[in-house]
């Protein structure tokens, strides 16, 4: 068993990498992957065990802690069987790794395809001084080679192996290095400490723990009749109530109000909550050794060690809302061919950030973030009155075909539709773009703000197209390429004339 680590595990730091040199020297998993495995497995077995509990064994507690045992041991012996089947080897130029109970598989996993290495300790990894090394070549969706699990000295030593072979250093050269630089107390980049995740937590409203309730009650259907979970069961229910007839019209704003800041309430308690686990302990550092980079670690119950190399970011994203822009708080985010261990799209850099304090980022980059010289130009005005047109002939339609038997639901559709023929002007009112120098400012949002700085050069392609709404008015959309980003959400410039389209394409390409 390896010793324990330190109070900060992703600090700790040996001077000595335990990493395999002979051809045909395979090692094994750390033996207490087992352990993991067998936690992991366990804790996906809860719900099944308590149903069988409830239903199976009819409440017997000695059936049910028989049947968890033998679980247990069933788990156990395969997660030894698949851990001592699991082999892998470090080479001067690749990772080999062999695994498979039945049907073996030999990978060899050059460090040349290599794009990106992160570390990942949860929390049942910290406490054994455990860390998953994960590998992205960009050959296949997520990590393409897993080591779960490593010591944590030798993942470490993995990890920075493998960035000195990317910058073109000898193996184990800049080991040395990297050790004095972990050593030295050098301030981050950008750190946020609980003050500041609490104000990040504040903007991130999320109604996760009502979606992890309604999936624990629909596994629970059981013990719960299913029609609780049904809104229209407590309308029939609550409008045959005399007595919430019999109240005045006061208490029942007064109760639907409440009920309105009870759903606030537990979204921005369930925003904290979710921002504190994944932020916790966030810190950005600029590296040195090896291939110049930016590296982030953050977590709670989950640590995550990643380094992005600075030469694979693309753009900046600088993402904020109306109320969060109003006290001056921004979010900023790269866009990189590196993966994020966390399955973000773009990679937070900043998640609560003043612009003074994410300017010193974006200057490492190479990518200058707004000024107030820039003069952003509007799209056509068609961008939100088409689609405002067309909600309101559906509408008066579904009325006219109605008559006067109106349905409640068509009645409120055309109410909710004010609001969100707003929201498209505003909308419409945000999304603007220029083009200043050698990069592409693009704005677009207005509840969720986002503004996209992307450098000229960093553009792979340039598409224009145009709706059968966009022929009569002679508009066109443009739709940037740019590696790294997704395909679901691409960065475009919406409703503005064909020609001008033409023109910025051949200003970009």
């Amino acid at each position: 068993m390896s010793d324990m680590p330190a109070t900060d595990p992703i600090e700790t730091v040996e001077t000595e990498p335990v990493i395999s040199t002979e051809a045909d020297d395979f090692e094994r998993l750390h033996p207490l992957t087992i352990v993991l495995k067998t936690v992991a497995a366990a804790s996906q077995n809860l719900i099944a065990m308590g149903v069988l509990y409830f239903s199976v064994f009819d409440r017997n507690i000695i059936y049910t802690l028989l049947a968890a045992i033998s679980l247990m041991a069933v788990i156990t012996g395969i997660s030894a069987l698949v851990w001592s089947r699991f082999t892998y080897h470090v080479g001067p130029t690749e990772i080999r790794i062999k695994s498979g109970l039945f049907q073996r598989n030999n990978r060899s996993i050059p460090f040349d395809r290599i794009q990106d290495v992160s570390l990942e300790q949860k929390l049942v990894s910290r406490l054994l001084g455990l860390a998953t090394v994960k590998h992205e070549t960009g050959a296949s969706a997520g990590e393409d080679g897993k080591l779960d699990a490593l010591a944590l000295n030798d993942a470490q030593a993995l990890r920075d192996l493998l960035r000195d072979y990317k910058s073109g250093l000898v193996a184990g050269s800049g080991t040395a290095t990297g050790i004095a630089a972990e050593k030295t107390v050098i301030p981050p980049l950008f750190a946020m400490d609980s003050r500041r995740i609490f104000i990040a937590g504040l903007f991130n409203f999320s109604f996760v723990l009502l979606a992890i309730l309604g999936a624990i009650a629909q596994n629970l259907d059981f013990l719960i009749p299913s029609e609780y979970f049904d809104p229209w069961y407590w309308a029939d229910r609550f409008s045959e109530r005399e007595v919430i007839h019999s109240i005045g019209l006061t208490a029942q704003i007064a109760g639907a109000v409440g009920a309105l800041f009870s759903l606030i309430f537990i979204g921005v308690g369930s925003g904290l909550v979710r921002t504190f686990v994944r932020e916790h302990g966030f810190r950005l550092d600029r590296v040195d050794t090896g291939q110049p980079g930016f590296r982030r670690r953050r977590g709670l119950l989950t640590l995550t060690d990643m380094v992005m190399p600075i030469h694979r970011v693309q753009a900046a994203i600088i993402a904020t809302g109306p109320v969060r822009e109003y006290f001056g708080w921004y979010h900023l985010k790269l866009q990189s061919l590196a993966g994020d261990p966390s399955g973000e799209t773009d990679h937070s850099a900043a998640p609560c950030a003043r612009p003074e304090e994410f300017a010193p980022i974006l200057s490492e980059t190479n990518i200058a973030g707004p000024t107030d010289e820039i003069l952003f130009q509007s799209v056509n005005a068609a961008f939100w009155w088409r689609d405002a047109v067309i909600m309101f002939l559906i509408l008066m339609t579904v009325a006219i075909i109605g008559g006067l038997h109106v349905h409640p639901g068509v009645f409120a559709a055309m109410l909710l539709a004010v609001p969100a023929i707003a929201i498209m002007y505003l909308n419409w009112r945000r999304h603007r773009f220029v083009l200043s120098g050698n990069q592409l400012f693009v704005r677009r949002g207005w509840w969720r703000r986002r503004l996209t700085i992307l450098p000229i050069r960093k553009i792979q392609t340039a598409d224009i197209s145009q709706s059968p709404l966009d022929h009569p008015l002679d508009l066109a959309t443009l739709t940037l390429g740019v590696a790294g980003g997704t395909s679901l959400a691409p960065l475009r410039i919406s409703a503005i004339p064909l020609n001008q389209a033409h023109a910025l394409r051949a200003q970009l390409i």
